[in-house]
């Protein structure tokens, strides 16, 4: 086990090494950037090459003109130390403190339209798959295929319309309104939910069907497995078939969906945030690529990259729990496999 984990902790840490590199190079291919613009200026100003390199190195803690080796390794070696430099339109702030300050929004509006619409979607897709023969089940499955395919920004321009515009009901802008006092009172908080029922609402319309859809197929391969017709034969009740056989061998899949969603919660959506102008991880990485923000975009990719990773690195530690085959010499390539088996095992975790 101890082996299992090992490999899978170096493979996480270098699948983010990898990201990370990646990611500097491809983002200094995009034409301009604010330094450019500062040199230009300070160009006009009659400052020669070098003094221009010395401002812009006091200003932004870089050198513009060093081979791009060096900023790479400059770079790796900050980040190691935390340092993610400072923002290159805003000098003033550093990266990590705009990551600070957009992180909590991302993960009250992201985590909160992730766990409403994995319950619903889930409680939706076991009626669907217990009832599925029915009309009724035959046109909700329609309509839930229809709205799984519907880019949620769509849906966070029509609510944008119907209900901020053409009848505000609901604010946008901001996390909370400006003349409310920010603290632990009830009216920050009634601020900052009526300010979020917009954004949640755009998730959660359309990735609810998306947990419909897959509980539904899972529950039904469930339902037609071997295990479960011989539980009915041997007289076990319905319920008991339902909650035990059928309802705990379908959630495996959807729980493990469900913590990989997580990691990439943390990207928020650049879109939504934008339309919005909610304050989260999207809507800034959204203002740096805009802007080139070279300082900003790594440090949103690092954490992107970071939070998926980790999660990832989670399940595969889960895995080993349910089927200990995985942790052996060798099963660590069949994870896959096994996450497909672990459909097919009673709760019991062997077959009928």
């Amino acid at each position: 086990m101890r082996r299992y984990v090992a490999r899978r902790a170096l493979a996480s840490l270098a699948i983010i090494y990898i990201v990370i590199s990646v990611s500097f190079f491809i983002v200094r291919l995009m034409p301009g950037n604010p330094v450019s613009a500062l040199e230009s200026q300070l160009s006009s100003q009659g400052m020669t090459t070098q003094q221009i390199d010395q401002q812009v190195n006091a200003i932004y803690a870089l050198t513009p003109r060093a081979p791009l080796w060096e900023q790479y390794i400059n770079y790796i070696w900050s980040a190691l130390r935390g340092n993610l430099g400072r923002s290159i339109t805003d000098p003033s702030e550093t990266v990590v403190h705009i990551i600070a300050n957009a992180l909590p929004w991302t993960i009250f509006v992201v985590g909160t339209a992730l766990v409403i619409s994995f319950v619903v979607g889930v409680a939706i897709g076991a009626v669907m798959a217990a009832l599925q023969h029915t009309k009724l089940v035959k046109v909700a499955t329609f309509v839930v295929s229809m709205l799984s395919a519907v880019p949620n920004y769509l849906v966070a321009i029509v609510l944008l319309y119907l209900l901020a515009d053409l009848h505000p009901i609901f604010p946008t802008g901001a996390a909370y309104s400006v003349n409310v006092t920010v603290g632990f009172s009830w009216a920050f908080i009634a601020s900052v939910v009526v300010h979020a029922v917009l954004p949640i609402a755009s998730y959660v319309v359309t990735s609810f069907a998306g947990w419909a859809l897959a509980m539904k197929g899972t529950a039904v391969s469930v339902l037609g497995a071997e295990y479960v017709r011989a539980a009915e034969s041997r007289g076990v009740g319905a319920r008991r078939v339902t909650q035990t056989y059928v309802g705990r061998n379908s959630m495996l899949p959807q729980v493990t969906s469900l913590a990989l969603s997580a990691g990439f919660m943390f990207g928020g959506s650049v879109l939504i945030e934008t339309y919005f102008s909610y304050p989260g991880i999207g809507d800034q990485l959204g203002q740096a690529v805009n802007s080139r923000d070279y300082a900003v975009m790594m440090g949103c990719f690092l954490l992107i990259t970071v939070a998926v990773v980790v999660a990832n690195f989670l399940v595969d530690l889960l895995y080993p729990l349910v089927d200990p085959r995985i942790a052996r010499p060798g099963g660590a390539n069949a994870v896959a496999d096994a996450r497909a088996e672990a459909r097919a095992l009673p709760a019991g975790g062997s077959a009928a």
